[in-house]
């Protein structure tokens, strides 16, 4: 599988999982490694955005995109076995113990989740201390070049 990430130049290539160790996410608690793919670029794109005023996303980004054995990826998990609040913000523990598990279950390499902001993409999560990590594949690292259609006034 094919994934790709969002993030300043400077951490495209750092696969540690530090950021989400040192502040948590909607998918793990702080002090825990973790990272976060999306299934597509535009997908990677929405995650940023949701989070980040876009006159933020300026030339310091870009994207890299990597290539995951598909059987190192758990899939199992789907929209009805999310409790209702899955989707809130902040996140709640449900979705913050979900991924916290896996990672301590250091079961597989990647979770397959549904991204909070449209439901039917996907986001991958990745345990940056899995003993697979080395099967990760860096396909490319771009620079992200965005459409200015994007803003108006300075806004989405």
């Amino acid at each position: 599988m094919r994934v790709f990430r969002i993030a300043k130049k400077q951490y495209l290539e750092d696969l540690s999982g530090e950021g989400s160790r040192l502040f948590g996410g909607r998918w793990n608690k702080k002090g825990m490694a973790m990272l976060y793919f999306s299934d597509s670029l535009s997908t990677s794109l929405l995650e940023v955005l949701v989070h980040l005023d876009f006159k933020h996303l300026t030339n310091d980004f870009g994207y890299i995109e990597i290539e995951i054995p598909d059987a190192l990826i758990d899939t199992k998990l789907k929209l009805k076995d999310l409790n209702d609040d899955w989707r809130d913000n902040p996140p709640r523990n449900s979705t913050v113990n979900l991924g916290s598990a896996f990672l301590k279950a250091n079961k597989k390499l990647g979770l397959k989740v549904p991204c909070t902001i449209l439901p039917m993409a996907s986001n991958i999560l990745i345990n940056p201390r899995h003993k697979d990590i080395s099967k990760i594949k860096v396909i490319k690292v771009e620079d992200l070049d965005i459409d200015s259609r994007l803003v108006v006034d300075g806004k989405l």
